[in-house]
């Protein structure tokens, strides 16, 4: 059975609540408060204040419309006129759905016609319509401000401020089926509005995840392509970019050409990834142009690199035999040294392999470990990886690259966010014993 989460039991402090201030009140209706105090009750904090902020807007729509009717049914009607004040109040449903939509709060439009009917409906022959209103307008308001105030309340908990918390984004996103669950979104945005240094590591470009991140609220930039680029996913920039060096970009071009061979060309020019192609020696290499070319964020160039500009990366799509005696050609360059080759299968054609091309200096590691620096945290967790495992790299002079490893759920598809809590959380930070 599901468990009961943090927002249903705040949900049942907020009405407690409600009741409290009726009490102290002595006025008012308790049942409109408890009513928005439900309605506003969101995941996170930052999701409270929209929402808020809608129901505010719509409850001084609905409140100056119920008023004005009452006030023009107080004077013109007569009070034996049932029929024609329901139909009134049926057809003054229109234009406030109209005007929510009009002014680009479409969710806002329910809890104005609430309000409004409150108003218009629940009243007496006797009851001031001026009073009335305001204290219906009232009791929205307070049920919308304590909801509010409930959910931004947290207890006080020891918390690892200090600690880069990263996830596997590849294995997120493999776990997810291409992007985030709503549980993972709203712990994740729980966690950084908490103060927790949470951001993701992949061999992806942000091309290809960004979509999965319009509801993530991620502060701290994102390490892509196996860490040769930080990247704002706010801003829309790209940091810390490590490109190939022109010496050895020209010697790996050579060996490509020599081989008959053309290869995709990454390179970051005004903050934007350009992909520079020449004629597709394969069927994968015209797959993959195809296949990704209409992503936003990139734009693809059938010409050489422009002189003045040195690539982040290249790649090359062919028979895993081929790619094998490439790699083999190029470890043998002067150059080697400054290349990091990685070959993988390609997923998209049997037999066929990817070969990318990167700086020596490229490497997962090393990126966390300036971040982590920057970030003046003194402890690095990734989280995930296809083996579920927690690697932590503490910062010690003694043991700069010792790693601890915890194990996680497998089966739980959550469980990175999970783990990212529980570290976030963790009173004293305790290798597992092998």
């Amino acid at each position: 059975m599901p468990k009961i989460g943090m927002r249903i039991i705040k949900s049942s402090v907020a009405v407690f609540c409600c009741f409290l201030i009726y009490l102290i009140r002595q006025d008012g209706v308790p049942f409109y408060s408890a009513i928005a105090a439900i309605l506003c009750m969101q995941p996170d904090v930052t999701n409270s204040i929209k929402v808020a902020m809608n129901r505010t807007i719509a409850t001084l729509i609905g409140a100056v419309a119920g008023l004005l009717i009452l006030m023009f049914e107080q004077q013109f009607l007569p009070d034996d006129s049932l029929l024609i004040r329901y139909l009134i109040v049926s057809v003054m449903i229109i234009p406030l759905i109209y005007l929510a939509n009009l002014i680009k709060k479409p969710t806002a439009a329910y809890i104005t016609c609430v309000v409004f009917m409150s108003i218009t409906i629940s009243h007496g022959a006797d009851v001031n319509p001026y009073l009335f209103a305001f204290n219906r307008m009232v009791d929205t308001l307070i049920g919308i401000f304590v909801s509010l105030g409930i959910n931004a309340f947290h207890l006080p908990r020891r918390k690892n401020r200090k600690m880069l918390l990263v996830c596997d984004l590849d294995e997120v996103l493999r776990r997810e089926g291409g992007s985030f669950s709503s549980y993972f979104g709203i712990k994740a945005n729980q966690l950084i509005q908490r103060g927790a240094k949470l951001t993701f590591v992949t061999s992806m470009m942000p091309d290809a995840f960004l979509p999965a991140f319009e509801t993530l609220q991620i502060g701290l930039p994102v390490i892509t392509m196996d860490g040769a680029a930080l990247y704002d996913t706010n801003e829309h920039v790209y940091t810390g970019c490590k490109n190939i060096d022109a010496e050895a970009f020209e010697q790996v071009q050579q060996a490509i050409r020599e081989e008959g061979r053309g290869c995709f060309i990454y390179a970051v020019i005004h903050d934007i990834m350009h992909v520079y192609y020449s004629a597709f020696a394969n069927q994968a290499e015209e797959d993959i142009y195809r296949s990704r070319k209409r992503l936003p964020y990139k734009h693809y160039v059938c010409a050489g690199l422009p002189e003045n500009h040195l690539p982040i990366s290249l790649m090359l799509a062919d028979t895993a035999a081929q790619v094998e005696q490439l790699s083999k050609k190029l470890e043998a360059l002067p150059c080697a040294g400054r290349l990091n080759l990685l070959q993988t299968k390609d997923p998209d054609h049997e037999g066929y392999a990817l070969l990318r091309i990167f700086s020596r200096d490229v490497s997962k590691d090393d990126a966390m470990e300036s971040l982590r620096e920057r970030e003046g945290c003194t402890m690095t967790a990734l989280i995930g990886g296809r083996d579920a495992k927690v690697f932590v790299k503490a910062d010690d002079a003694a043991q700069p690259d010792s790693v601890e490893i915890f194990e996680m759920d497998v089966s739980d598809r959550n469980a990175p966010v999970r783990m990212a809590f529980r570290l976030f959380y963790m009173k004293k930070f305790l290798p597992k014993k092998r």
